[in-house]
């Protein structure tokens, strides 16, 4: 018997199971099948043993034989203080004289080793709000409710166009490429950028070909990377109007006394809300990419093989909530592979961090994540009692409060950089949460 280093994290290892302890443990297993074995002309239990034999026999065999393998392997683990991952492989090497010989491949967890942050520079974002950044809010809020009156003029950005179009690639029509009294507003985004812009300047009544390029990840396979010419009629142009801020309109906003001065509270401090939950998530992971570099680690294959799965299965149900088909959802492992990887690194680092820095989260701290999630909600006291109502959510507060100090310990050891970002920039930011 031995262990085979095969790789960083993969071994093998060789053991024998006797064939004798085997044949032995088959009457065993036949006792067992005989007892619920449905044998025509005899009572259960009572059918005779040959009979028996000839229907379990074989899966009798298998049986023993897989409890013998399953022993001794186990036996090896204990042994070896092998930790494994997954499930092993198991290969029959020699089936000559008295005992099996087989070898089992499988993964073990790695030895995770933290590395030094001391020399490490982590930059921690920050950000100023301006009144300058409510005022484009409130502007936001305006165009989100704007009306559209028809006009005369030239289309630009922000305005409403009715459109007929026909794109053709090489001379040929193609599906999707074809609609009329077609509905949109400039600059929001709906259409290809060269789409758009072909529009602007146009009157209502013009028609032109316009080329536009689809990008390489275009969702179309026969239109990725190609160019299309679309003929484009202008039929109505509706220039956007702005709603003024009188007291009625900013009641429609959820602002009962209808002033200035209030709306602009509220949502400053709504921003400051979203800003520092934002900084807080990208802090987060710049402190765990930093983490990660000083402290490179070699995953197991198994532990990415599941986290993949585990991401396939969460963008099904996304899709399927979002009212995708089955049809639409060709996902492969691939496309997850980099991000579970990366998942599975970060995780086994974090527990490593947790447990030699000796980090917990006391009742108080996790206390006053609730009341921060709860400051959301009308009724902040009846959110948090709520919320002490089940063990589970508690414990995701924990989670959260674990978390936030992890990030802080890394800044305390690594050389901490604040960058100043606007508040353009940080609702930019691509975060995950």
């Amino acid at each position: 018997m031995s262990v085979e280093v095969v790789s960083t994290l993969e071994r093998k290892v060789s053991f024998n199971v006797n064939k004798t302890l085997v044949n032995n443990e088959v009457a065993n297993e036949l006792k067992k099948y005989a007892k619920q074995a449905k044998v025509q002309g005899f009572r259960p239990g009572k059918a005779p043993k040959h009979i028996v034999e000839q229907m379990y026999g074989g899966k009798a065999y298998e049986d023993a034989l897989n409890a013998q393998i399953n022993k001794q392997f186990v036996d090896q683990l204990v042994e070896n203080k092998l930790n494994i991952v997954g499930y092993p492989k198991f290969d029959l090497t020699s089936s000559e004289g008295e005992e099996f010989i087989f070898a089992a491949t499988f993964e073990v967890m790695p030895e995770v080793a933290l590395g030094n942050l001391a020399d490490k520079e982590v930059e921690k974002p920050v950000c100023n709000l301006t009144d300058a950044d409510v005022a484009t809010t409130i502007d936001i809020l305006r165009k989100q409710r704007a009306t559209h009156v028809d006009s005369d003029a030239a289309a630009s950005t922000g305005d409403k166009v009715t459109i007929d179009f026909l794109g053709k690639v090489d001379g040929e029509e193609f599906e999707g490429g074809k609609a009329e009294d077609y509905p949109f507003v400039l600059g929001q985004g709906w259409m290809l950028p060269d789409f758009e812009a072909g529009i602007e300047g146009m009157k209502a009544g013009e028609s032109k070909d316009v080329n536009v390029n689809f990008p390489e990840t275009y969702h179309a396979e026969n239109l990725k990377g190609k160019t299309a010419v679309f003929t484009i009629t202008v039929k109505l142009v509706a220039k956007q109007e702005l709603p003024e801020l009188t007291p009625e309109f900013i009641k429609t906003l959820g602002v009962e006394d209808g002033t200035e001065e209030s709306l602009r509270s509220e949502i400053k401090e709504n921003l400051e809300r979203e800003v520092e939950r934002r900084l807080r998530i990208k802090s987060r992971d710049n402190a765990l990419q930093a983490l990660a570099e000083v402290s490179p680690l070699e995953v197991p294959g198994a532990l990415v093989h599941e986290e993949i799965h585990n991401m396939m299965k969460n963008a099904e149900e996304n899709m399927k909530r979002q009212g995708y088909k089955p049809d639409q959802m060709k996902f492969t492992h691939e496309m997850f592979e980099n991000d579970a990887k990366k998942m599975v690194t970060l995780r086994l680092l974090v527990q490593e961090f947790i447990k030699e820095n000796s980090i917990t989260a006391t009742d108080d701290e996790v206390k006053k994540v609730i009341e921060e999630m709860a400051t959301m909600y009308e009724d902040p006291a009846d959110y948090v009692s709520w919320y002490y109502q089940d063990n589970q959510r508690v414990n995701n507060a924990r989670a959260m409060a674990i978390e936030q100090k992890v990030t802080d310990t890394i800044y305390a050891k690594a050389k901490a950089k604040d960058v100043t970002l606007s508040y353009e920039d940080i609702m930019k930011m691509q975060v995950q949460y």
